[in-house]
């Protein structure tokens, strides 16, 4: 698997985004993520404006998640 990459997950990036909300689900909750957090606080937000009522941030991106989940 892809570092970084989530099963299941729907890749489109921020620049992208706008134009393929028709392909992101309605029906169950959303976690936006990206290398970093900034991208991802974008595209959430975008998606709030938009009417998706479920999207949450993975705060500090992936890079966080992993380096707060490593194994030593």
């Amino acid at each position: 698997m892809e570092s970084g990459s989530i099963p299941g997950a729907i890749h489109i990036p921020l620049a992208q985004l706008r134009a393929r909300l028709d392909l992101v689900p309605t029906d169950r909750p959303i976690v936006v993520h990206c290398a970093g957090g900034w991208r991802s606080s974008v595209a959430a937000s975008l998606m709030r404006a938009q009417g998706f009522a479920n999207v949450s941030d993975l705060a500090g991106g992936y890079n966080a998640w992993a380096n707060a989940h490593a194994v030593a």
